[in-house]
């Protein structure tokens, strides 16, 4: 298992704080950390529709520009090395407060999760509800969770 140490920046500490406070274990609130090996990139011009799609199906509201996007190399499975995704692999993850991580291309996905609608989409609802966990929100916008075989919701 690979570790990894990194420093918690104020705003990080204070999402972990709000989760303890909300009750961690019944909200299932976990503080994403940023990938280390990740790189700045471009919002591509599709995140806009994206974005709008996501403000009305939630009925939030936040700002686009305010988001910083990065890409993170792939590993053999598709996705990056992360805290709280299944046996700690991702494709996307929101860490506070603006920074959205995407999965870079590999052999099995060329075009890799930055230009997936899906995920995406998923992450900045994270941005527009400002913090991890996954609220009903996520439900209603059909952005709860994803398998192999489909979207499926929180169970709930």
């Amino acid at each position: 298992m690979r570790r990894r140490v990194v420093s918690l920046s104020l705003s990080v500490a204070a999402a972990a704080a709000a989760c303890i406070v909300a009750g961690a274990a019944s909200v299932g609130c976990e503080v994403p950390v940023a990938p280390e090996n990740a790189y700045r990139v471009a919002a591509l011009p599709s995140y806009a529709t994206w974005w709008t799609k996501d403000v009305e199906c939630s009925g939030l509201t936040g700002d686009l520009q305010d988001v910083e996007w990065y890409v993170v190399p792939a590993d053999s499975d598709g996705g990056f090395w992360c805290e709280d995704g299944p046996d700690h692999t991702c494709a996307g993850e929101w860490v506070a407060p603006h920074s959205i991580y995407l999965a870079g291309p590999n052999k099995s996905y060329p075009q890799g999760y930055a230009a997936d609608e899906w995920t995406v989409r998923h992450e900045m609802l994270h941005e527009l509800v400002g913090r991890p966990g996954h609220p009903r929100v996520f439900d209603d916008c059909h952005l709860a969770s994803r398998t192999p075989s489909g979207v499926y919701g929180l169970g709930r």
